[in-house]
């Protein structure tokens, strides 16, 4: 397969928005365009709010000329790495903001990192200073680099730089699934396509509230519930932690989420079991990083949540394409955003466009890796496309288990035939040892209710029953030889997937 049918998956996206939504909402190729669009249609509307005070979105832009002149006060200037480390606040947004309509390029740092990673990131990164929450503050302090709060002082208000579509936004670490995050070079015109393909929501999606959940270190994050939002003129609640901002749902009263699916696993049992109306505001779950298990979509669905689900990677901007019903194709990603192009080789998929990432900042064997001879970047995703033009998502290249006999075994295949069973919770396939023999075995955690109302050796039985009758389905070499009942969850990435490299 060298191509899809580009017009049909064109209609497939624009048939979500309303006819008032595709006549305002346009490609815009640079996030200074996207603020000045932003102030000029949505100017009264409130932009980001802390849960006690809003600013609306001339506000917001007002404050992010503030924010740009007090940068400038400060020596920085256009090209500069800056550094962010802060949780997912108003002024973390609007200071990301501030450093890229500058033409500065941002490096969000995740929350957990130590000091020992911040300052090995900033090192690798070439960082010219970092911007910190005061919470922070004791450990930064020793940082070799120019460190300045994100409770800026008020100055003089300075434009947007003249940032050009080509010119670098962002480098965003990658999960990390396989070793090492390394830094993906963005332009402000991958960034935006991002953006962009992020306003494809079904149900109306102009003045929607999110709680920023996810962390703006996470491409997801970033494009799906900031960036996108700002585009359609929603609102962006603050969150500083995962846990407080699930718990402030009845509270802020949200419309929309963008999730990964153990954070939509605890709100829907925390809707079902705890508080009937916990999650009654919300209308739309967004959905990414990980596949939402047919156990998961039932949740929802019973609590009158729509669910749009889709997949990508951080090299393409996050959003490479977008399932609009999940209960015409559960098990399919969807279709493919506009302004790529695809093609399949060797199973794997592989893309060009607008999102597609410069290349792995300062690691040119990676970035040589990350390309094949004609320029398509290698997603690394086996893949396969049914008649209507929707994407399959069979597993990872780099987690294939190579049998002695030379066939090779996807386990996330596996994994999925397991996940439609409502009592496996969490499964992770791999290779095992059975004597001196490599077998293809599974961990499986099973449903919190069975571990109280079964024994130990009910749980063994019960699971190893499930494993054979999906045994009967598959041919012999692909057969699950070894179930282990694990009571722990794994270890999991920053985006709350299994890890597949983990230390127990």
């Amino acid at each position: 397969m060298n191509s899809l049918d580009y017009s049909r998956q064109n209609d497939y996206f624009y048939s979500m928005l309303e006819e008032n939504e595709k006549e305002k909402l346009h490609y815009l190729s640079t996030v200074p365009q996207l603020l000045e669009f932003s102030k000029r249609e949505y100017g009264k509307f409130p932009a980001l709010s802390d849960g006690k005070r809003s600013v609306t979105y001339d506000e917001l832009y007002l404050r992010v000329g503030a924010r740009r002149g007090y940068l400038l006060s400060l020596g920085l200037k256009k090209g500069d790495r800056i550094a962010i480390l802060s949780p997912n606040t108003m002024n973390a947004m609007e200071t990301y903001l501030a450093v890229v309509t500058l033409g500065m390029v941002s490096v969000i740092l995740p929350c957990g990192l130590d000091f020992s990673k911040i300052s090995a990131f900033c090192k690798k990164f070439d960082v010219s200073a970092i911007m910190y929450d005061e919470v922070f503050e004791a450990t930064v302090r020793d940082l070799q680099i120019p460190k300045y709060s994100t409770e800026f002082r008020i100055t003089d208000s300075s434009p947007a730089a003249d940032v050009l579509p080509d010119d670098i936004c962002s480098i965003c670490l990658t999960g990390g699934t396989t070793g090492i995050p390394k830094g993906a070079v963005m332009t402000h015109r991958a960034i935006m396509r991002g953006a962009f393909n992020g306003c494809f929501v079904s149900g109306g999606v102009l003045h929607n509230s999110y709680i920023v959940l996810l962390p703006l270190s996470h491409i997801f994050g970033l494009v799906k519930s900031f960036l996108s939002v700002l585009y359609t003129g929603g609102l962006c609640y603050e969150c500083r932690d995962v846990k407080t901002g699930i718990m402030m749902i009845p509270t802020l009263k949200p419309t929309t989420l963008v999730l990964v699916p153990g954070m939509a696993d605890i709100i829907a049992d925390l809707s079902i079991h705890r508080q009937k109306d916990f999650s009654s505001s919300v209308k739309t779950m967004i959905i990414g990083a990980a596949p939402v298990t047919p156990k998961l979509q039932k949740k929802l669905r019973s609590l009158g949540i729509t669910v749009f689900a889709g997949y990508g990677l951080t090299e393409a901007a996050n959003l490479t394409s977008g399932n609009k019903n999940l209960e015409e194709k559960p098990d399919s990603m969807g279709m493919i955003y506009p302004g790529q192009e695809v093609k399949i080789v060797d199973g794997e998929l592989r893309l060009k466009g607008d999102n597609v990432m410069l290349g792995y900042f300062g690691d040119e064997k990676a970035t040589k890796e990350a390309f094949d001879e004609d320029g398509w970047l290698r997603t690394g995703d086996l893949v396969s496309f049914d008649d209507d033009g929707c994407i399959y998502i069979t597993g990872r290249i780099k987690s294939l288990i190579i049998l002695s006999n030379g066939e090779n075994v996807s386990p996330e295949e596996l994994e999925e035939l397991f996940y439609k069973y409502s009592d496996v919770k969490d499964c992770l396939v791999s290779e095992m040892k059975v004597g001196e023999r490599a077998v293809i075995g599974i961990e499986i955690i099973p449903e919190s209710n069975l571990l109280t109302q079964m024994s130990d050796e009910e749980l063994d039985s019960h699971f190893k029953s499930i494993s054979n009758e999906i045994n009967k389905t598959l041919p012999e070499f692909k057969r699950i030889s070894k179930v282990v009942i694990r009571k722990k969850d794994f270890k999991r990435t920053g985006a709350m997937k299994i890890s597949r490299n983990r230390e127990d």
